[in-house]
């Protein structure tokens, strides 16, 4: 899921300010394995998102499908987290929790507006990252939604608009965004279901849910 949130952030016209956070532990050797990510452009950090924007941590927005705040617009002055831990099942109201405990604020995407999902309303971290950068470019949440969300995913609202599906574009992306970084190591010889979008002005980021 970082892969294509990088990958998709690449290719955008508008590319976000991206941070990765709390990559330390197994979450650090895991993405040290995806290949080229050494030469990645974007934020790493090991600290936690807490301790990596402390001087703003009123800023700091929570993306949870259990927040009761609906976002209506992306404030270009916060900083928006997209949590890596599965939100779901036996874990269900786990990240709203996370971040009432951490005295910062949350906010869900406003699907329900827009949308009859088939099953749950929770996405995976690059669907997230996906629609919140393409609302930046268009200013529209249902064009952002029904650009990204699957037709299969979209329930009774959705069956009547599948143009613009992101699977196989998306898949596209990731393996040209590989290559791509291969073909630079071989020239200098030296990317389940659950958003910093920004002209460098803010940031969605994406945390393995650990504090």
């Amino acid at each position: 899921q970082i892969m294509y949130c990088y990958a998709v952030n690449g290719r955008s016209a508008t590319p976000a300010h991206l941070w990765l956070t709390g990559c330390s532990g197994e979450m650090g050797t895991q993405v040290q394995r995806i290949p080229g990510f050494d030469k990645w452009i974007i934020e790493k950090e090991a600290k936690s998102y807490l301790e990596a924007f402390a001087d703003c941590k009123e800023n700091l927005v929570y993306l949870t499908a259990d927040a009761e705040t609906v976002l209506d617009d992306l404030d270009m002055s916060k900083i928006y987290i997209i949590g890596g831990l599965v939100d779901r099942n036996r874990w269900k109201g786990i990240t709203q929790k996370k971040a009432v405990d951490q005295g910062i604020q949350s906010a869900k995407l406003p699907i329900g507006n827009y949308l009859k999902m088939s099953s749950s309303q929770v996405l995976t971290v690059n669907q997230v990252f996906e629609i919140m950068q393409k609302f930046v470019e268009t200013k529209d949440w249902k064009t952002a939604f029904f650009h990204v969300i699957p037709p299969r995913k979209r329930g009774e609202a959705g069956a009547a608009n599948d143009d613009d599906s992101p699977e196989g574009a998306a898949n596209g992306d990731l393996d040209k965004c590989l290559e791509e970084e291969v073909d630079d190591d071989d020239d200098d010889g030296d990317g389940d279901e659950e958003a910093d979008v920004a002209n460098k002005r803010h940031c969605f980021r994406s945390e393995n849910g650990k504090s």
